[in-house]
């Protein structure tokens, strides 16, 4: 089941992304190594009614933002270009429990995201990640994303960046 995040769910939330970002740095992955994400950016997500997370039998498993409309940091990309100029939604943050990575639960926040943002008027969907993050890249081709180019994040680091226009239903 997704759910928005409430507050309570931060000490769960921040166990996640504290071990992601253990794995990140074991696999040799410089992505969120510099203190992102933290306590106050989820509850920002969390009181912008932005954070979700992915539970099973009221276990919290998973955490993503999901994001509509304009992200500065996609307005410019370079060697390549966005499927489309719709407005899109954004899913930021992706973190999953470390013994269920692998197991299609990123499909599962990508099919959740789609169906939220089209209910939402969004006809695409963007998201971001690190150019070592393979993993990451693998469940986006096979969840349907077009690596479009690159972005710049503010503090300067590249990512790859992708698309995926949603199909509405006949």
């Amino acid at each position: 089941m997704i759910r928005k995040a409430t507050p309570e769910d931060m000490p769960k939330i921040m166990e996640i992304i504290n071990d992601a970002k253990r794995s990140l740095k074991e696999r040799g992955i410089d992505q969120w190594q510099s203190g992102y994400p933290n306590e106050e950016i989820i509850l920002q997500d969390i009181a912008g009614g932005n954070s979700y997370v992915y539970t099973e039998e009221g276990e919290l498993l998973a955490t993503f933002g999901l994001f509509y409309g304009v992200d500065p940091t996609y307005v410019t990309i370079y060697d390549g270009e966005w499927l489309t100029d719709n407005s899109y939604s954004v899913i930021h943050r992706v973190a999953i429990n470390g013994h269920l990575r692998g197991k299609g639960i990123v499909g599962k926040i990508i099919a959740f995201a789609g169906e939220e943002s089209l209910k939402n008027g969004f006809k695409s969907m963007r998201i971001d990640t690190h150019p070592e993050n393979k993993s990451m890249q693998r469940a986006l081709q096979k969840a349907g994303y077009h690596y479009c180019g690159n972005i710049l994040l503010a503090s300067g680091d590249l990512r790859l960046a992708y698309e995926k226009v949603l199909e509405t239903a006949a």
